[in-house]
């Protein structure tokens, strides 16, 4: 609620007066947290990433380019890159939550507060998705991206990962000129 410097709520986009924000006001974009101190959706600050109704803290991020939707859509590989999708959001999940049962150091290994944060995206195979993304990326300060699968794709996204001096660890691309 609001602190009450007049004796006369608010009256509120929708036309409410009502000391109470209304709903609709909380709901924001995808993408968008609500800001209780400017009263409205904003973006999350550099170094933090939503997560569910707002903006958490991260001490590493990782990106994931992987083709979820293959060129061909009948692709026998497709299942492979779902599941591979699903394993890196499972392992940041119990890195996060310092799973003991999985590895029993992680509460010592990590500070209490790290946050590792994965942002896994489609390249579909093709080059100029994987730049576009690499692009985006680079201002969102990424700390390592992993992918691609192709050595076509890699070779482009490399190069421009390399402008915000962003590693880029392949899984399956094999060319010798990377």
């Amino acid at each position: 609620s609001l602190e009450r410097v007049s004796s006369e709520p608010p009256v509120w986009s929708g036309g409410e007066q009502a000391w109470e924000l209304p709903q609709e006001v909380l709901e924001c974009e995808d993408g968008l947290v609500f800001s209780t101190s400017s009263l409205q959706c904003e973006a999350c600050p550099k170094g933090t990433a939503k997560e569910g109704d707002e903006c958490v803290r991260y001490d590493a991020r990782i990106g994931i380019l992987t083709p979820l939707r293959w060129m061909v859509p009948e692709s026998s590989m497709a299942p492979w890159f779902l599941r591979y999708a699903s394993s890196a959001t499972m392992a940041a999940h119990h890195i996060n939550n310092r799973t003991a049962s999985l590895v029993p150091e992680a509460a010592d290994l990590l500070p209490e507060n790290f946050k590792l944060v994965v942002d896994i995206r489609d390249t579909m195979g093709l080059p100029s998705v994987a730049v576009n993304q690499a692009v985006k990326w680079n201002e969102d300060g990424q700390h390592i991206i992993i992918g691609a699968l192709l050595s076509a794709v890699t070779g482009p996204l490399a190069s421009v990962a390399a402008i915000a001096q962003t590693p880029v660890v392949s899984f399956g691309s094999t060319a010798s000129t990377l």
